[in-house]
């Protein structure tokens, strides 16, 4: 006790216990600042890992859309191949069903024609018995 005494007496001292006391203070203070400011990054941390795991659903949601419109444009190419081949075909027998209309027309026209002239030599036939 006789210790403590001297100790408050002494002036020199005394100043020295309120600089450390006031050193404590301000460094409680800077200490309390940073918990904060830790508690403040943990949350906005938490938040960014909730956005991301949000994000991260949606790029996984976006590739098995991607994944089934890439198979759906396979399966659209095979039609259109498939159609375009048909199509080739089609105007090929179109083609050749033109070649054998006008070719039936021609022969239709001689025909006639033939026709024509057989009706004339029949007709004098029948006007010559």
């Amino acid at each position: 006790m006789e210790d403590f005494v001297r100790i408050v007496a002494d002036p020199q001292l005394q100043r020295n216990a309120d600089e450390l006391k006031q050193a404590n203070a301000a460094l409680n203070s800077d200490l309390n600042g940073k918990i904060e400011d830790i508690q403040n990054l943990k949350h906005e941390l938490e938040e960014a890992a909730t956005k991301c795991r949000e994000y991260q659903r949606k790029i996984d949601q976006l590739a098995e859309n991607t994944a089934v419109l890439t198979t759906q444009k396979a399966d659209v190419d095979k039609q259109v191949a498939l159609l375009s081949q048909a199509l080739e075909a089609t105007k090929a027998e179109l083609k050749t069903t033109q070649n054998n209309a006008a070719f039936l027309t021609d022969e239709n026209k001689v025909i006639l024609q033939e026709k024509a002239v057989i009706q004339g030599q029949f007709k004098q036939l029948q006007e010559s018995l």
